[in-house]
């Protein structure tokens, strides 16, 4: 089971979220057939999505749709996340999962030179109640996911956040996954900075934490250098989930068009989809495509 837990520390003035994402990654991996790269990158993002969906979510029909393109071979990345209770929900693809690369000049996952840095990270926002999109978009400083969204909360939220994101892969694929993110509270002073600075300097990374058998409480102890953090919330979790359906994939086909739609019918005479979160397929009959494009005439 995938694992999070929220806290406080400083007596209040630093909020912080902590995440085993072991089980998630590696499920992700299993489902898109991932190399080594990709599963490095899209665990990153699968991470800091449910982590976004448990601090910033608040309504269950509220929904955050993350999309990366830094124009490297990897591609679009694109997840979304909803929340059910103390649940996040998440789904996440990459446009090229079969994007392999040597090991970069400091003997990690190239991460960075998988997603490239010469484009956006493009954060959006569905609300219930305004039935609108906001959009927080900022430059990709490296690609290498962590400093992205740093960035991010910095340029569009205004939150000073520190945030680690790792994925340790071994021959039988994730060994370890997860990260955390401390944001600072509008009391917090230049004493508390100081001493996370100092800590972090210090502490391991997120991923040879959790691979020491370190618990989240104990990262968190070490991350912040509060041996006295308190812990809100020790039940949360990040799920993967999707929820495509054949009738959802009827309405994409009616989005195409008359036409277009009967070119199709014309010419093949039936039409194949595929899920991009998930991989699951639908097929569509022809007697199926002629019901859609008559719905359209009416």
């Amino acid at each position: 089971m995938n694992r999070t837990i929220k806290g406080l520390a400083y007596e209040g003035k630093v909020s912080v979220i902590a995440t085993d994402t072991t089980a998630l990654t590696e499920q992700i991996r299993n489902l898109h057939d991932l190399t080594p790269t990709t599963t490095a990158v899209l665990g990153r993002v699968a991470t800091i999505t449910g982590m976004m969906g448990l601090t910033e979510i608040k309504e269950k029909e509220d929904s955050i749709t993350i999309q990366i393109n830094g124009r490297g071979p990897i591609g679009s990345i694109v997840s979304t996340v909803k929340r059910e209770n103390n649940k996040s929900i998440l789904k996440i693809y990459a446009q090229n999962p079969k994007v392999e690369l040597p090991l970069n000049k400091n003997g990690k996952i190239a991460v960075g030179e998988a997603v490239g840095k010469d484009g956006f990270l493009n954060i959006i926002r569905e609300n219930e109640f305004t039935k609108k999109a906001y959009n927080g978009l900022v430059p990709l400083v490296s690609g290498e996911i962590a400093e992205d969204f740093t960035e991010y909360f910095a340029r569009s939220q205004q939150k000073p956040t520190v945030l680690a994101l790792g994925v340790l892969i071994n021959q039988n694929g994730v060994k370890r996954s997860g990260g955390y993110m401390i944001q600072l509270m509008p009391d917090a002073t230049e004493n508390e900075i100081t001493k996370i600075e100092q800590a972090i300097s210090e502490a391991k990374s997120m991923s040879e934490m959790l691979a020491q058998d370190m618990s989240l409480e104990e990262i968190v102890r070490t991350v912040t250098g509060d041996s006295n953090a308190l812990f809100l919330i020790d039940d949360l979790e990040i799920d993967f989930k999707c929820d495509c359906s054949k009738k959802r994939f009827a309405k994409g086909l009616a989005c195409i068009g008359k036409v277009e739609l009967d070119k199709i019918i014309e010419e093949d005479g039936k039409a194949n989809t595929k899920c991009h979160f998930c991989e699951k397929e639908y097929d569509f009959s022809k007697e199926e495509l002629e019901e859609i494009r008559n719905h359209l005439e009416n």
